[in-house]
């Protein structure tokens, strides 16, 4: 309970209470009042009769009335003692004979029968012996009855109650007007509580009461701590990383990133497109200029290189020198030749003092669709550029990976695609992602499409996806699959499905997506999404808006790729997902001293923020017992498939 509700109720019960002590207090009072007052009216009553009736019974000289005279003594009665009072007037002579003898029926009081026992009023009976001249003439008896006082008392008790319930209500809202407005600031700071963990917020203004002024000042100050030490956390676990994998001339990956993002890619997909790119200007600038102007054109080749590659997905490093090393994942052929002519523009356009092509620049380039190793990849790769530097014209050769497997193009993908969700084509695996303790996080799902007797990976279809922009058709087959299973079994899951990088700037996607959350609630336990790190980095708006749509339903989801790219992990902060999972990378060869410090690093970023580091492509139970000591809390990979074989 907040400290405001527990104020407000607090005073509220104190305000109920003195309330309803003086409602008991006037009640109370009331009735006291009330319960004698009948008694009091009819001495009052017997006591005028006792002065009249005296005069009129001695004008009675015989032992039996006449109807007249029995008339007028009724009439005299009735004046004196009124029938809605009195309930019996019995009047007799003073030798015990009844003169009259009235029985009067007592109209229903308007209170409540539950009040009257509450209130019991009981009835009075006055006797007295009417004299005159010290003579007995008769004797009076009358009976009161307390109508009228239960009806003053229940309207005096309507009106008491009704008007210190209004006292009550009104009382009520002004201790929480009056309790909201002087614990505001209390309330600022328990919202800023919520939300530490979030980069780049004012701090809090500070309140007049000199107590919370001091808790305020001293919590601005913690959340400018912790902003500025996340900070130099993330800004040295990417010092770390350049060190390892940046060329620093270039500011791209050095030969160590590229070789681990080559066999990261080859154990992923294999479909896709590789260039080696060696240019003669580099050196000729450093003979001729220097090294200031030959590092800056390095730098020039780096950023025009970063323009032309605009693929999500695409690496780009400086192996040597010279050379430039390309990666992209599921490009088609015909892409890839068509990137190859824009590349070799860059270093015709730089070109100072040559025209021709040939003498600046060659590319070798190597389409790939085959299971390869990577020193199989970087043959071809060398013989493509010898083969490049001899073209007599366009500097440019490709080695097409010829192979028996089926080869589709865009369109057939398309197709392909079509059929597959109108037909439910797809076959689902899934991956345990386990934690350190044993349990398991969720489980991965890969799709495939199966055909006949043809098998498609994800990695050979989703280069089609992303370029036709068809993402958002196979996302929503592949949730509406998964939730359909969770729905029908309890027991399974959770699950966690990768989200295409062409959905992240869909809209109509993200609201299809929060409408779909939004009735299936119950599955937010159950259920997770992937982002890949790039949609994080090149739409972090767009990401930001489907990762808060997917948080306002309570479902979670990760960041995938984590650390593969050379940008600050503050995003961390920013999007706050459930747990990221390290690129492969980082998680092979921990021997190197240089990459376990790297490692550690970028897991201490995602641990600080009590966020899950998960490490993907774990093989061997040695590599395993060496990532549990660098903050990795969870692990995937053949591992997991091991160790349910045995057990």
């Amino acid at each position: 309970m907040t400290l405001f509700k527990r104020q407000v109720i607090s005073l509220t019960v104190l305000v109920c209470a003195v309330v309803s002590t003086a409602t008991a207090q006037q009640l109370y009072s009331s009735y006291s009042t009330l319960k004698h007052q009948h008694i009091l009216a009819s001495q009052t009553d017997i006591n005028r009769a006792l002065v009249i009736l005296p005069q009129a019974l001695t004008n009675l000289n015989v032992p039996m009335l006449s109807n007249t005279q029995e008339q007028e003594l009724l009439a005299i009665t009735n004046q004196l003692f009124s029938s809605a009072n009195y309930s019996q007037i019995n009047l007799t002579s003073a030798d015990s004979n009844q003169l009259i003898r009235q029985d009067n029926v007592i109209p229903t009081t308007h209170s409540p029968g539950w009040f009257q026992e509450i209130f019991k009023i009981p009835s009075h009976t006055e006797q007295r012996i009417i004299e005159y001249k010290n003579k007995t003439l008769g004797q009076l008896t009358v009976t009161a009855q307390p109508i009228l006082n239960y009806q003053q008392l229940w309207q005096i008790s309507y009106q008491t109650l009704a008007i210190n319930i209004l006292i009550t209500i009104i009382s009520i809202f002004l201790i929480y007007f009056i309790c909201r407005k002087n614990l505001s600031a209390l309330t600022r700071l328990t919202a800023r509580a919520r939300t530490i963990a979030n980069l780049n917020q004012a701090p809090l203004s500070i309140p007049n009461e000199s107590d919370l002024a001091i808790i305020v000042r001293a919590f601005n100050k913690i959340c400018y701590q912790l902003d500025t030490n996340f900070r130099n956390q993330a800004d040295e676990a990417m010092k770390l990383r350049q060190q390892a994998y940046l060329d620093t001339t270039s500011g791209l990956g050095n030969r160590s990133f590229f070789m681990h993002q080559l066999s990261s890619w080859l154990n992923e997909s294999y479909k896709g497109g590789l260039g080696l790119i060696q240019t003669d200007l580099i050196n000729e600038c450093y003979q001729n200029e220097g090294f200031k102007q030959g590092d800056e054109l390095v730098k020039t080749i780096a950023d025009r290189l970063n323009e032309v590659l605009t693929f999500n997905d695409a690496t780009l490093a400086r192996l040597s020198k010279d050379e430039f090393a390309i990666l992209i994942p599921n490009i088609s052929i015909e892409k890839l030749q068509l990137c190859s002519k824009s590349l070799i523009n860059i270093f015709n356009d730089l070109s100072a003092t040559t025209t021709t092509i040939n003498n600046n620049a060659a590319i070798g380039l190597v389409f790939n669709e085959n299971k390869s190793t990577p020193s199989q990849i970087l043959t071809q790769l060398d013989n493509a550029l010898t083969q490049a530097k001899i073209m007599p014209q366009e500097a440019i050769f490709i080695i097409k990976d010829i192979n028996t497997q089926i080869t589709l193009g865009k369109q057939q993908w398309k197709s392909l695609l079509e059929e597959a969700i109108s037909q439910d084509l797809f076959t689902y695996k899934y991956q345990p992602a386990t934690l350190s303790n044993g349990t398991n996080y969720h489980y991965e799902v890969f799709t495939a499409i199966k055909k006949n007797s043809n098998y498609y990976s994800a990695g050979m279809f989703l280069g089609a996806i992303e370029d036709l922009k068809i993402g958002s058709w196979f996302d929503r087959h592949v949730i509406v699959a998964i939730i359909n299973k969770l729905n029908a079994d309890r027991t399974s899951g959770p699950f966690a499905i990768n989200i295409t990088n062409s959905c992240i700037n869909d809209s109509s996607f993200i609201r299809w997506l929060d409408n779909l959350l939004q009735k299936n609630t119950l599955l937010n336990t159950r259920l997770f999404f992937e982002i890949q790190e790039i949609s994080c980095i090149r739409h972090t708006d767009a990401t930001g808006i489907l990762c808060s749509i997917i948080r306002k339903h309570h479902f979670g989801f990760g960041i995938d790729n984590y650390g593969r790219n050379f940008q600050s992990l503050t995003y961390l902060k920013e999007l706050q997902p459930n747990y990221v999972k390290i690129d492969y990378v980082y998680t092979h060869q921990l021997n190197d001293q240089t990459k376990s410090t790297v490692l550690s690093s970028i897991c201490r970023t995602a641990h600080s923020l009590n966020i899950k580091v998960i490490a993907t492509r774990v093989e061997t139970e040695t590599q395993l017992e060496r990532l549990s000591e660098l903050f990795v809390g969870g692990y995937q990979g053949f591992i997991t498939d091991k160790q349910r074989q045995t057990a």
